[in-house]
């Protein structure tokens, strides 16, 4: 059990969901939506291992990647809102979506390097 709490129990969580989402997308190629790629569903696990990441030393800064996590939902409903003069829940969703892989990415890989260090 102390394992998977480690920093590389972490990594062995996202290699191993990475090879399990690989293979259900495999599986159900014929009836896996195309719009999603791997990373849309890598995001939450990018997020639950951070916060297995809070108790090593994560949780000071994690409290505040949440809070940028909100920012961008916020800039995101205003900015199409401004320039789309709509809402539109696909675009926006995707929109969304898109900038949470790499936003939870970035913030698992500073939860990452601040246990380690």
């Amino acid at each position: 059990m102390a394992f998977w709490v480690s920093p590389a129990g972490t990594l062995a969580i996202l290699a191993i969901g990475w090879l399990v989402i690989r293979g259900v997308k495999r599986l159900f190629k014929r009836h896996w939506p195309a719009q999603i790629n791997t990373w849309d569903v890598m995001a939450p696990l990018f997020f639950v291992a951070a916060m297995i990441l809070i108790p090593l030393g994560a949780g000071q800064i994690f409290p505040w990647l949440v809070i940028g996590w909100m920012l961008i939902g916020i800039g995101v409903t205003l900015l199409q809102a401004i320039h789309n003069k709509e809402l539109l829940y696909t675009t926006f969703f995707r929109t969304f979506w898109r900038l949470t892989d790499l936003y939870w990415v970035a913030g698992f890989a500073v939860c990452f390097l601040l246990v380690i260090s």
